[in-house]
């Protein structure tokens, strides 16, 4: 795998089950990675949907690439998770206030990418599954 194996525009195919609020939610839309300089821009749209429920959504991130492979950040540079370039299958923590987040990626550069979060704390209690297919 190589850092812009990454590029590009994925297809995304997201499915939330809120265990909190006894509610699930799918969301189809488009990823697009662009590089400036080593950093990578991840900006995220797309449709939500529950049972009564459609709203646009949208996500931004900042991968940085490193030795190793990527730190992921928030648009506001806060760390997000660390991806390492050579290790396909890996998983991830981010502790943010009382929530914990436990990532599992499968990167199948640059082909697809599988993504769960296991999202767990006072105010949140989801699981969210993501297939990225490179367009």
């Amino acid at each position: 795998m190589n850092h812009s194996d990454i590029i590009g525009e994925w297809k995304i195919t997201r499915s939330i089950e809120d265990r909190l609020g006894k509610k699930y939610f799918t969301l189809d839309g488009v990823a697009t990675f662009t590089n400036n300089a080593n950093l990578y821009y991840y900006n995220e749209t797309g449709i939500m949907k529950s049972e009564s429920f459609q709203s646009k959504a949208h996500q931004d991130y900042l991968w940085i690439v490193t030795k190793e492979g990527w730190k992921i950040n928030f648009r506001d540079g806060t760390h997000f998770y660390d991806l390492e370039l050579a290790r396909q299958e890996q998983e991830v923590y981010h502790k943010c206030k009382n929530d914990i987040y436990h990532g599992k990626f499968l990167l199948n550069l640059p082909n697809d990418i599988k993504v769960l979060w296991n999202v767990n704390g006072p105010s949140k209690d989801y699981v969210s599954r993501t297939y990225y297919k490179k367009k």
